[in-house]
């Protein structure tokens, strides 16, 4: 009942003409659907010569703010803001006919900024920054037409540099890499590295060589695609995870033995740092012919 409450009141702080307010559903990817498929519930009114739309968490928090051409929310036009679930802005920028083409900023769950810099046709463009959580500078550059170009700057989370990098047409030309003391170590590190099994090539190659198919279901005679996704700490420890997709349980059950069976994982690289990895996959589970 205080949930309700709270959702009502929010939606009369935002729209004060409740005949021009129309109540909606969106779906994960935050499109326009019917009640049956919805996942968030929201409110489309009407605004100028466009559309002003609104998608909320379950606690009656705003998820999603923002301004389309269109009722049926087809096409951005103007101002999009996205949000966490504690009411903190998540991100900002402007649209044109579905294209980012302005400031664009964005933030830490705790209301820290984490990223700031230009989008133009889609592409970032200028100086970039990005920040830690704890308010430490993690990065800074430029880019040019979405690639980033001269010198580049990356920090661990303690304010020592992580990398000094160099690049030119779309390549990187030059790199120095220092330890997490700030102490130049050379320039053979790690740019970007996604999590993987201690001791295999890479994740990919570890399912070919380890899944299995799960006896009770060739015997059914089931198969289908399961897909996933698992968290991998910067210090390399499997954490939640979570199907994205309706799949036999048989199926799901080889997923979760097989990630389970890894005695260690080595955790993902991004700029000679180790770093939190969302890792999504999808397996295939198909019967021989």
């Amino acid at each position: 009942m205080k949930t309700c409450m709270l959702s009502f009141f929010i939606l009369l702080f935002f729209y004060g003409h409740a005949q021009d307010t129309i109540a909606c559903y969106f779906d994960e990817e935050l499109s326009l659907t019917t009640k049956k498929h919805g996942t968030y519930p929201g409110t489309i009114t009407a605004h100028g010569n466009g559309w002003e739309a609104v998608a909320f968490y379950s606690n009656g928090n705003p998820l999603m703010q923002g301004l389309f051409k269109d009722k049926k929310l087809k096409t951005k036009q103007g101002y999009y803001t996205l949000y966490y679930p504690n009411g903190n802005r998540r991100a900002f920028t402007y649209f044109n006919n579905n294209t980012a083409d302005s400031t664009f900023m964005g933030w830490h769950a705790n209301g820290q900024l984490s990223d700031s810099g230009l989008i133009r046709q889609q592409l970032r463009t200028g100086t970039w920054k990005t920040w830690y959580s704890n308010g430490q500078q993690e990065s800074s550059g430029n880019f040019l037409n979405g690639a980033p170009d001269g010198i580049w700057l990356w920090y661990y989370a303690n304010g020592k540099p992580a990398t000094i990098e160099t690049y030119g047409n779309n390549k990187l030309q030059d790199l120095t890499c220092f330890d997490t003391l700030g102490i130049a170590t050379g320039s053979n590190c790690r740019i970007e590295k996604k999590p993987c099994p201690k001791k295999a090539y890479d994740f990919e190659t570890f399912i070919i060589e380890n899944l299995l198919y799960p006896k009770d279901a060739l015997k059914k005679g089931i198969e289908g695609e399961v897909s996933f996704e698992f968290f991998i700490t910067k210090e390399g420890k499997l954490t939640n995870i979570n199907f994205t997709n309706e799949a036999n349980t048989l199926l799901q059950e080889e997923v979760v033995r097989l990630l389970k069976s890894v005695p260690a994982w080595e955790p993902a690289v991004s700029h000679n740092r180790n770093i939190d990895y969302l890792y999504t996959y999808t397996v295939p589970f198909y019967l021989p012919d």
